[in-house]
């Protein structure tokens, strides 16, 4: 039996080596697969402009057999979860979770990820995440047969008895949604919708790209106020808040974003973006590294835009969302995107995620016409 090698990753050459071994594992001959973006990873995983290191800690580890890379695991620390979460003290995280399908590499990874988690103190590791629950989270258990979408993961199917072999058990399974544009609202969603689009107080506007910066400190405002009952909500920061400003804002569709208001005040807020990974197919991860792809992705923005969508936020303040006057905005809001999506020429949509069990906020999305295509799932295991 050859001998399994797991490393630290030191060094810039061994985090290429960390990045690239879903490329070492043949993932990239999966249909399916869609090669992440490396940049944002090699940001998220930079001491001096990570947003999530300026709130917590991290460490990550490659393991090898024969020579070659096999998988990969993160371990990390949550200083703002450890704040939200008093009843849960000393959890540990793991992400960027990818092995060959062999249990003893799995465990290996788990073994060096959990004995840095003890290090520090943790007495459970609960995952996978990258690096928290504003990224991707989860292992795909059902929904292979289509590609991912922007920020969601996609892996082979060995991949969650792997998990489970290795001394982890299901917590929490995740929900993606899916919308065709042809399917319409229920009549008593599209009801109180209208009912509460002509309240005389009550306006549904699309965010500004040119006023973006006050958008986000909207998105930020709702989201931590309207999500921090949520498992495993951390609130959003103001690191996080500039790179939604800045960074993500040639990705947006102005048609996909909106904020509900009340009396001139935000109240809700709805936030989705072009499925961005069909037009990155063909970077193999590259962005920055490769200029000719950054052109081409501008290209492809302007002339040739992605077909989909994915619904990433959705919030109302809690004093509306309680509100038997209000307690429709939601449903405005989903009126809205599917109207003006399917008028700007998108043809699906996914919501991704939802909580398997936030009973009350699925079943109005099967009433808005959904159907639940794809789960992901959570592991945690006590230490």
């Amino acid at each position: 039996m050859s001998a399994i090698d797991v490393r630290p990753v030191t060094n810039k050459k061994e985090l290429e080596v960390f990045l690239r071994v879903p490329w070492s594992i043949g993932l990239d001959k999966e249909k399916n697969w869609v090669p992440p973006l490396l940049d944002d990873y090699r940001k998220q995983l930079d001491p001096k402009k990570s947003v999530f290191l300026a709130h917590g800690e991290a460490a990550t580890w490659t393991a090898f057999k024969d020579g070659k890379p096999v998988g990969r695991i993160s371990a990390q620390v949550d200083f703002d979860f450890d704040k939200t979460w008093a009843a849960e003290p000393k959890t540990a995280f793991f992400g960027f979770y990818d092995s060959i399908d062999d249990v003893e590499v799995s465990k290996a990874l788990f073994k060096v990820a959990e004995d840095w988690a003890r290090a520090k103190g943790r007495v459970r590791l609960r995952g996978p995440m990258t690096m928290d629950s504003k990224g991707e989270m989860g292992v795909l258990i059902e929904g292979f047969d289509t590609p991912a979408m922007i920020g969601t993961t996609w892996n082979r199917p060995f991949l969650d008895p792997l998990i489970q072999n290795s001394g982890y058990a299901k917590v929490k399974d995740l929900y993606g949604w899916k919308y065709d544009r042809n399917i319409p609202m229920d009549e008593f969603t599209q009801k109180i919708a209208q009912k509460t689009r002509e309240l005389p107080n009550v306006k549904i506007r699309t965010m500004e790209l040119k006023e973006m910066k006050r958008e986000a400190a909207i998105i930020q405002t709702i989201y931590n106020e309207a999500w921090k009952e949520n498992w495993n909500f951390t609130p959003f920061t103001d690191q996080e808040l500039e790179v939604i400003a800045n960074e993500y804002k040639m990705f947006i569709d102005e048609q996909l974003a909106y904020v509900a208001e009340v009396d001139g005040q935000p109240a809700a807020m709805l936030f989705a973006i072009p499925d961005i990974n069909e037009l990155i197919r063909d970077f193999n991860g590259e962005l920055m590294k490769n200029p000719i792809n950054l052109v081409k992705l501008l290209w492809r923005l302007k002339f040739n835009r992605p077909k989909n969508m994915r619904l990433i936020m959705l919030g109302v303040k809690n004093e509306y969302r309680a509100s038997r006057k209000y307690g429709a905005l939601v449903a405005c809001l989903y009126e809205e995107v599917s109207v003006r999506g399917k008028k700007a020429g998108y043809v699906e949509g996914e919501l991704s995620w939802t909580l398997e069990d936030n009973s009350g906020i699925n079943r109005g999305i099967e009433r808005m016409g959904a159907r639940l295509y794809k789960k992901w799932r959570m592991y945690e295991r006590a230490l």
